[in-house]
């Protein structure tokens, strides 16, 4: 049997007269590759910003690998196995691909005041930094400036600076934002290779229906804060009441 990796349980959260999450209870299994998916505004932003950290819920208790983390800070979430990416492309511009894998990994073994110092002699992280390259396909890209990277392709990074972060669940939001269908295939084939690895648990969060019905294993659909659909592809798209709300006749044809 699978084992939990994150348990959500009543969770509630408001803004003002607006429910975003409302008495939500999931819970999150290794391995398996999940997609959160809903209308905007129905909460699924405010679901990964409390999960992460970066905002309080108002009540209800979250547990990661069986501890309760609900008011645990965004820096020891990390540390435990528990990243995210952004929405917008979050990494160095003007750094290389490999520092920007570099800056992650030592953080992650407590060496980021040891930067003032040769990092060369740090054997095991170059060579963690030279299979994470490899494992987003960026390895001819190492002394590139981020910058310089196409769009995809730093998105792609992106990912692979969580993955320097050593996570045992990684949040991805709405990955192939702004990319081209040939940047979107690639992206998705990374995904689901890292997956198919069992290191990291994969949560996405994403608008394209081809993406989340052809990648996931898993489909959880919030709408108004609240969970209305949960299971595999098949069952999400002949859900009625998903099909009302959302999905409509897009999934229908």
């Amino acid at each position: 049997m699978t084992a939990e990796i994150l348990k959500i349980v009543n969770l509630n959260k408001s803004f003002g007269r607006v429910r975003a999450a409302s008495d939500v209870n999931l819970t999150l299994y290794e391995g398996v590759l999940t997609s959160i998916i809903g209308p905007n505004g129905a909460g699924k932003s405010t679901l990964i910003n409390m999960l992460s950290g970066s905002i309080p819920p108002d009540t209800g208790r979250i547990y990661f690998q069986g501890a309760d983390i609900t008011r645990m800070p965004v820096h020891r979430r990390v540390k435990m196995g528990l990243c995210r990416s952004f929405q917008l492309v979050n990494i160095f511009p003007e750094m290389t691909v490999a520092e920007n894998l570099l800056l992650p990994a030592l953080a992650i073994r407590n060496l980021t005041r040891r930067m003032l110092r040769a990092i060369h002699k740090e054997t095991a992280v170059h060579a963690e930094v030279a299979q994470i390259l490899e494992r987003i396909g960026l390895e001819n890209e190492a002394h590139t400036v981020a910058s310089a990277l196409s769009h995809g392709d730093q998105r792609v990074l992106e990912v692979g600076v969580a993955l320097a972060a050593r996570p045992k669940l990684l949040f991805l939001d709405e990955p192939t934002a702004g990319m081209n269908p040939v940047e979107r295939v690639r992206i998705l084939e990374n995904v689901r290779r890292l997956s198919a690895n069992k290191e990291t648990t994969f949560v996405i969060v994403e608008h394209d229906m081809d993406i989340v019905f052809s990648l996931s294993e898993r489909v959880i659909v919030l709408h108004h804060g609240e969970v209305i659909g949960d299971g595999t592809t098949e069952a999400v798209k002949n859900d009625p009441r998903v099909r009302e709300v959302y999905l409509g006749q897009e999934v229908a044809a």
